[in-house]
């Protein structure tokens, strides 16, 4: 989850999965998988700001939590932090907020209504992160930090070699991404283990940011419907990854859900479902929703039938 990135549908940063570009990949993979290792434990607590750790202000994430991680709990690890270079919310009203630090350290969190959404827009980044490797010399590893509900860490996606590794990390509606990027001249012995234990310490410094859920996840639902029993072909676009799917020979009436994440104040789905009667006399019509309510609806024509609209999260 790294700053410029979008939720694909979302985007969700996630998105929904990430917009991402460029890979990561390479070599060291005895040394960034931890193979033979125990997993570290977070260090002990540092003591907290004058004030407590930051926290979400009015149930929105803030450029103060940056300074969730200090550059002593990075070097209780081995690993020398360089000062920030930027912090700030998601330009596009998503609950996030992104932290970068010289040479390419990130921390990155982002808040979701609700368990449902963030673990939609978690397993859309991952399968987006696939996908940017596939080919690629990977060290994916599941499951590696303490307090997650799920995690994941690999070499990073947008890295430029094998200097660069990510953790994500999932509890409740809160997403934490972590980008550790090496100095070629003092390489980091356990990446895997360093990240997991600065992940799992931000959990612990905000316990019960994302364990609430404030809001639902909405659904999208397509719908059609006509004379002659079956379509001949209905296509849809399919808002959650961000593809278009093809059905043959479909019994009428059908319809489709899906759960959409959070996405911000932007419009970030295109929606849309055609189809094909089964014969030229044979009629068709469709109808997108949001939640229940319809944003656009056609009535039953002869042959072909289109509908389209924005989702807006």
């Amino acid at each position: 989850m790294r700053r410029g990135c979008a939720i694909r549908t979302i985007a969700a940063g996630g998105a929904l999965a990430l917009a991402l570009s460029g890979c990561g990949g390479g070599g060291g993979k005895d040394k960034a998988s931890g193979a033979g290792k125990p997993p570290l434990k977070p260090a002990g607590q540092a003591t907290a700001p004058a004030g407590g750790w930051p926290q979400p202000e009015n149930g929105r994430l803030t450029a103060k939590m940056c300074g969730l991680l200090t550059d002593g709990d990075y070097a209780k690890y081995g690993h020398q932090r360089m000062p920030q270079e930027d912090a700030g919310p998601a330009q596009d009203g998503s609950n996030a907020v992104y932290c970068t630090y010289m040479l390419g350290d990130q921390l990155n969190l982002s808040l979701q209504k609700s368990a449902q959404g963030a673990k939609i827009a978690f397993k859309q980044g991952l399968d987006d992160h696939r996908d940017r490797l596939k080919g690629k010399q990977s060290v994916l590893a599941p499951n590696v930090v303490q307090g997650a509900d799920e995690s994941w860490f690999d070499y990073s996606t947008l890295g430029g070699g094998p200097s660069e590794y990510e953790v994500e990390a999932r509890r409740g509606g809160l997403i934490v991404g972590i980008v550790l990027s090496e100095v070629p001249q003092h390489p980091d012995k356990d990446p895997k283990g360093m990240l997991a234990a600065l992940a799992a310490l931000v959990l612990q410094r905000i316990p019960d940011v994302g364990k609430a859920d404030t809001g639902i996840v909405h659904q999208v639902k397509y719908v059609v419907w006509g004379s002659g029993g079956a379509a001949m072909q209905l296509v849809y676009s399919d808002p959650v990854n961000s593809k278009s799917v093809t059905l043959k020979n479909v019994k009428l009436p059908w319809h489709k859900e899906f759960p959409m994440p959070d996405t911000g104040d932007q419009p970030t789905a295109a929606l849309s479902i055609s189809g094909a009667a089964a014969s030229p006399t044979a009629f068709l019509g469709c109808e997108v929703l949001v939640d229940g309510k319809p944003v656009q609806k056609k009535d039953p024509s002869s042959g072909m039938v289109f509908c389209d609209a924005m989702y807006h999260g």
